[in-house]
C-alpha cells in the first residue's frame, strides 16, 4: 500500500483504461483555468486529502475543485504559521498548487507501465472512504473505520469536528479472524519517518515523526486494536520490512501480508516517486525469486488520492464513500496479461478474496457485497515465469517484452 496517487495521475494516458478526458480545464482562483498536463518532476506538492477535501474535489459531482482545494492548502498553511504553530512549513505556499492537475506516464514511473502492461490495471479501484490515511487503512482491514473519518483542527472555528484521531478500536478487523482460522499474516512495517504529517490539509510537508511495527500510525492502525497488542502471537506478527525479504527467500512468506512504507519510499509528496517505485519492485522481484511465487499474487495500490485529479465520479455506498478513484495492480503467474480490468472494487475487494479463499464469514456488509477481483486471473493458464525489473529509481525500460501465455487444464485453487 502506497501513498496519495489518483488514477489520472499515473494513469491516465494508460491505452484502453478510462484516463483523462481531452476537455478538461479546472477553475482555478487566481488565474487561467488549469488542464491536466504532462509533468516530468519526480517530486510533487500534490494538494489536501481529508474529508472536507474529498467532498470539495468531488463538489456534487462535478469533479472540479481540485485545484481550488489545493490553493485553499496555501491559506492553511499561512494560517498555521500565523497562529505560531508551524512556522518552518511557511514556505511551502511558494510551491505551485497546479501540480495537482499534472500526470506521469512511463517516463517518470516506467515499472508501473510495466507492471499493467504484462499483467493487470484496475482502473476502477476507489479508495473505501472519501478521507485520508487512517480511515483508508482501517477499511483495508476492517471494511469499517468505526466511524472515524478525520481529527483535523477547523482554524476558522478553532473546534474539532469528527472526533480527535482514535486511539483504540475495538471492531472486528481481518488479522483478528485470520487467526482464529489459523491462517497464518503478518504485517511488515518499513522503518524511518512517517509518509505524512497528522494533518491532510499540509501538503508537501513530510513528517519528523518515525515509525515502527508497534507503533501506532495513520499507516500502522492495528497496535490499536488490543486483540492484536495483548496476544504476544499476534503482536509478534508485526515486523519490519526486512523480515519481509528473508521469509520470502526462505520460502516463509505467511499466507497474507501487508507491506506498509516508510516516508522516504511512500510516493507521498515529498517524497521522489521513482524512489517509491523501486522500493515496490524490490518487494515484488522477492516474490518472484521467491519459491512461493507460483502460488503468489500481489495487489499494489495507493491509499488515497493525495489531492491529485481524477475524472471519475466516485460509486456512493453509503455516508463514508467510495472515495476518489486510485490505481490498481495484480501481480500473478496467473494474471491477465495487458489486462485492463473495467469492475468496480474497493479496498474490501481485497478482503472479500482472502475472506472466500479462506473460508472467513464477512465482518461489515462493504466486505460482504464486494467484488473479490477474481476477474483479474486466468487459472486455465500455465504459471507464468517471473520477470524481474530493476529495482532502482530509473526501473526497466518501458515497454518489456510480452510473455508467451500457455494454456492447459485449469489450476484454479
Amino acid at each position: 500500500m502506497q501513498e496519495n496517487r489518483s488514477f489520472d495521475h499515473y494513469f491516465g494516458t494508460y491505452p484502453g483504461a478510462e484516463g483523462l478526458p481531452d476537455d478538461v480545464c479546472l477553475a482555478d482562483p487566481q488565474g487561467p483555468c488549469v488542464a491536466p498536463y504532462h509533468d516530468s518532476n519526480l517530486v510533487n506538492r500534490g494538494g489536501p486529502h481529508d474529508w472536507d477535501n474529498a467532498w470539495a474535489d468531488m463538489d456534487g459531482g462535478k469533479m472540479d475543485g481540485f485545484v481550488r482545494e489545493s490553493r485553499r492548502a496555501q491559506e492553511t498553511i499561512v494560517a498555521k504559521h500565523l497562529l505560531g504553530l508551524t512556522p518552518e512549513l511557511l514556505d511551502q505556499s511558494a510551491n505551485d498548487p497546479r501540480d495537482v492537475m499534472g500526470w506521469h506516464d512511463y517516463r517518470e514511473i516506467p515499472n508501473y507501465w510495466n507492471y499493467a502492461r504484462l499483467y493487470v490495471l484496475q482502473d476502477h479501484l476507489f479508495e473505501s472512504v472519501a478521507s485520508s490515511s487512517l480511515p483508508a487503512h482501517l477499511y483495508m482491514l476492517a471494511a469499517q473505520s468505526g466511524g472515524f473519518v478525520t481529527a483535523r483542527l477547523n482554524l476558522r472555528t478553532f473546534h474539532r469536528w469528527h472526533g480527535a484521531m482514535p486511539t483504540r478500536f475495538d471492531f472486528p478487523e481481518i488479522t483478528e479472524l485470520l487467526a482464529s482460522g489459523k491462517i497464518d499474516w503478518k504485517y511488515y512495517v518499513t522503518p524511518g519517518g512517517l509518509p505524512d504529517t497528522d494533518d491532510a490539509h499540509l501538503v508537501g510537508v513530510q513528517s519528523q515523526q518515525t515509525q515502527d511495527p508497534l507503533q501506532y500510525t495513520h499507516w500502522n492502525p492495528l497496535p490499536a486494536f488490543p486483540k492484536v497488542m495483548d496476544d504476544p502471537l499476534q503482536r509478534n506478527r508485526l515486523v519490519e520490512t526486512s523480515q519481509f525479504y528473508e521469509d520470502a527467500r526462505m520460502g516463509r512468506l505467511p499466507q497474507v501480508s501487508w507491506v506498509i512504507p516508510s516516508g522516504a519510499v511512500s510516493e507521498h509528496p515529498p517524497a521522489d516517486l521513482r524512489d517509491g517505485m523501486a522500493h515496490v519492485t524490490g518487494i515484488v522481484n522477492a516474490v518472484m525469486q521467491s519459491p512461493l511465487w507460483q502460488s503468489s499474487t500481489i495487489f499494489i495500490s495507493w491509499d488515497d488520492w493525495g489531492g491529485f485529479y481524477d475524472h471519475v465520479l466516485p460509486p456512493r455506498v453509503d455516508s463514508y464513500g467510495l472515495g476518489i478513484r486510485v490505481p490498481g495492480l495484480v501481480i500473478s503467474p496467473y494474471a491477465k496479461e495487458g489486462y485492463v480490468d473495467h469492475r468496480v472494487y474497493s479496498f474490501e475487494s481485497w478482503l472479500r478474496i482472502v475472506e472466500e479463499r479462506y473460508g472467513i464469514v464477512p465482518m461489515t456488509r462493504r466486505d460482504d457485497v464486494a467484488a473479490d477481483m477474481l476477474d483479474a486471473f486466468d487459472f486455465s493458464q500455465q504459471p507464468r515465469p517471473p520477470l524481474i525489473l530493476a529495482a532502482t529509481p530509473g526501473g526497466s525500460r518501458y515497454p518489456q517484452p510480452l510473455q508467451e501465455i500457455l494454456h492447459g487444464p485449469s489450476s484454479a485453487p
